[in-house]
């Protein structure tokens, strides 16, 4: 009688174990879907990932979004700028003693913005100026360093590496 017990229990667990098995290979697909639910006013996506079958997505209220998963949100590109955006200028003398002259080889327009940074990212130098073929930026209040200076105008830009001696 208890032998009997015993092969009834070691099938089912046999059985049991191979079903086990079934189901974990069932919930790790190799697929990924997404699916469009309204529930009143309201539409929610639900996305799955590779290997991952469980609620993923957002919420979002007008203070706070709320992710669940690993599924970001798409990176939505609004355009693609083709022009070219660099400023065709030349930055002299470099290494420099007290200025520095920025002359443009290309007609600017508006307001040209003067950045400089130190080497640690510091801004050191801010000032707008003028739109001209030639400008000379006054530097002597610096340290001896290395600087990065950022020129801009409009949608175009020049970065320069300088050090002054």
């Amino acid at each position: 009688m208890h032998l009997k017990n015993y092969f009834i229990i070691g099938l089912l667990m046999v059985c049991f174990s191979l079903e086990a098995q079934q189901v974990v290979r069932a919930t790790v697909s190799v697929a990924g879907s997404s699916e469009t639910v309204s529930a009143g006013d309201q539409e929610y996506v639900l996305q799955q990932t590779v290997g991952q079958q469980s609620v993923i997505g957002s919420f979002s209220s007008e203070t706070l979004t709320a992710r669940q998963g690993f599924i970001q949100p798409p990176i939505k590109i609004r355009s693609i700028v083709e022009e070219d955006t660099d400023l065709d200028a030349v930055v002299y003398p470099n290494p420099f003693e007290s200025s520095v002259r920025i002359k443009f080889n290309e007609e600017v327009e508006g307001t040209l913005n003067v950045v400089l940074y130190d080497m640690q990212g510091r801004l050191v130098y801010d000032q707008p100026y003028n739109a001209a073929s030639e400008i000379e930026v006054n530097l002597d209040f610096l340290s001896k360093a290395a600087y990065v200076l950022l020129v801009s105008s409009e949608n175009k830009q020049l970065k320069a590496n300088l050090l002054k001696n």
